[in-house]
């Protein structure tokens, strides 16, 4: 198992996990002072426009009240009716009070240019002083219908071509009834209306729009930004907050503000970057923060790779060189006086270890070795014997074939055992070994027991395996679990492959296994897994303790109740174990 040094990743965490917070705390606390200083800024600029727009409401409703109040004035319907009664002088009279009141009216109201009083009978509309056209202007009977129309419109505000002059007029035009035969006309500035507008601007890239329904419009956008915006501000009614417009790649706050009883509607666009010039400077002192932090930080992971890292990778080299075998390993001098006296002690450490390495280990493989030797030698003669009485049998009754199957069979079975003195050999040699044995039992229980041997997987063939380990399986099956099997006996091997595992399953339907039995048996392979057992190991004993001798593993042979209902023996080989293939080993207390 690689061995990582986690003290730095320790370090780097601990530290994390203390500064981390606080700066979150501290970039929350910005952004939270941040919110509320925006929502400050956009609710003072809410309110000025609140106050802006209340002034001039209150001004344009201060014309079309004082327009409809002169309308109703008794006074212009007796000058209708009456003015052909009129002396010279009474009616010089009427008209200068008329010129003097309307003239008054229209210097005295803010956004008012000039006011007219239109007389249907008399074909004349009076003019308040300094109008382009005159005190007086002669109306026709078109003309006349044409204001009347005007004035029976709904709305307070009427934006129309003026009859007379042929411009574009923004006004207040007022009949006290329908059958009235007399009007009052009360014309506003735009010029001034778009001076007051413009006098409320406060930052340089900000817009403004002044409508009155679709006919009116006073804006700095250009046509197609107007349309653009209209678009924007139908779609955002029922936004909730502050709404944003995007007008040519521009961002806006827009605020908004309709005009009670006067059909106007008022748009104040702000550019967003513009509108918090005062946190500007918070984003750049956030950044040199945080750059500072993460210098801070660096510097501080550099050090302590310096300081401590390196020198325990150096010791954590050593100890991998020392698990290679390498125990003449030596840790210079690094110039890390903070670690001086862990080298100082391993270095001893690895000294004193190569000087007992011949003493203790190189004996104990000695040992280990000359036991696998023994350990070889215990395999059952028995069957050598059984076999050399079958081939006499066989020659006596003259059954020539057979014998001369059976000698090459066994020739073979001797060769593998002397061919070499090699304590393993290859899995696909060990297979055919198996396979050659099974074949010269076969013929001696001729007609009982069927022998199935599953085909070795592709890539497994080379794995070193120790010698004969899965004979005295095979022999344990037919000498205890079939041999009283007079018919339909059943031996089976399989492979169960997994990467770089293989499990190999060898299994009968013997009927003298015991659950008794069973259990003593895996109390057996538990207890051989001992190096100083004094357990008398034959057959599958000897097979557990030279794999354990072989692989240096605890975990190598497992034995269960097969599902044909006789011993199931599984053989795990592999350089790593992934996992429990099939492991159903019976645990037994």
């Amino acid at each position: 198992m690689k061995r990582k040094n986690t003290l730095l990743k320790k370090i780097v965490i601990l530290f994390l996990s203390l500064v981390f917070p606080l700066l979150i705390v501290w970039l929350g606390t910005i952004q939270f002072s941040n919110q509320t200083l925006k929502r400050q800024i956009l609710s003072s600029i809410d309110s000025n426009n609140a106050t802006f727009i209340a002034h001039l409401n209150n001004s344009l409703y201060t014309i079309y009240a004082s327009a409809f109040t002169l309308a109703g004035q008794s006074n212009l319907q007796r000058f209708s009716n009456a003015y052909s009664g009129f002396t010279t002088y009474e009616e010089a009279s009427q008209v200068r009070l008329l010129r003097e009141q309307l003239s008054s009216v229209s210097l005295s109201l803010p956004f008012c240019s000039s006011a007219h009083i239109f007389f249907g009978d008399l074909g004349i509309m009076y003019n308040s002083k300094g109008y382009d056209e005159g005190s007086f202007s002669t109306l026709t009977s078109e003309t006349f219908e044409t204001l009347k129309n005007i004035a029976q419109e709904s709305r307070t505000f009427s934006y129309y071509e003026n009859p007379l002059t042929k411009t574009p007029v923004l006004g207040c035009c007022l009949m006290p009834s329908s059958s009235a035969t007399y009007g009052v006309i009360f014309e506003l500035s735009i010029n001034d209306l778009q001076e007051y507008l413009k006098n409320n601007m406060s930052y340089n890239a900000e817009n403004y729009l002044f409508t009155m329904e679709d006919e009116f419009a006073l804006t700095s956008l250009s046509a197609d930004q107007e349309k653009k915006l209209l678009q924007q501000i139908e779609a955002s009614k029922d936004a909730t907050g502050q709404p944003i417009m995007t007008i040519d790649r521009t961002r806006y706050y827009a605020f908004s503000y309709e005009m009670p009883y006067l059909s106007f509607q008022y748009t104040r666009l702000i550019p967003t970057d513009d509108i918090l010039n005062a946190t500007r400077v918070t984003p750049l002192l956030n950044m040199f923060f945080i750059l500072l932090i993460s210098a801070a930080c660096i510097i501080f992971f550099v050090e302590i790779y310096r300081l401590v890292h390196r020198p325990l990778s150096h010791l954590i080299n050593a100890f991998k060189e020392m698990e290679t075998g390498n125990f003449k390993v030596q840790i210079a001098n690094v110039h890390s006086p903070d670690f001086a006296y862990l080298y100082q002690e391993f270095n001893k450490m690895a000294q004193k270890l190569e000087l007992l390495i011949e003493k203790d280990y190189t004996q104990k493989l000695l040992l280990q070795k000359a036991e696998l030797k023994q350990l070889q030698a215990q395999i059952n003669p028995h069957f050598l014997y059984n076999s050399f009485f079958m081939l006499q049998r066989m020659i006596q009754t003259e059954n020539i074939e057979d014998a001369q199957s059976v000698a090459n069979a066994l020739g073979v079975y001797f060769r593998y055992l002397t061919r070499n003195n090699m304590d393993h050999v290859k899995l696909s040699e060990e297979y055919r070994h198996a396979q050659n044995y099974a074949y010269i039992q076969g013929l001696r229980f001729s007609g009982r027991i069927q022998i199935d041997f599953e085909e070795l997987p592709a890539g497994y063939a080379d794995i070193p395996v120790p010698k004969l380990i899965l004979q005295p399986i095979l022999e344990n099956a037919f000498n205890y679990g079939l041999a009283n099997k007079m018919k339909d006996g059943l031996l089976q091997v399989h492979f169960h492959p997994d990467n770089e595992v293989l499990q190999i399953d060898i299994e009968d339907n013997g009927e003298e296994l015991t659950d008794e039995k069973l259990c003593n048996l895996s109390n057996a392979l538990l207890e051989v897994q001992s190096t100083g057992t004094n357990v008398e190991m034959s057959g599958i004993l000897n097979i557990q303790r030279r794999l354990i001798i072989f692989s240096n593993t605890h975990d190598s042979l497992h034995v269960s109740r097969s599902t044909l209902g006789g011993l199931r023996v599984s053989i795990i080989l592999g350089k790593f174990r992934k996992g429990n293939i099939h492991d159903e080993t019976i645990n037994c207390r």
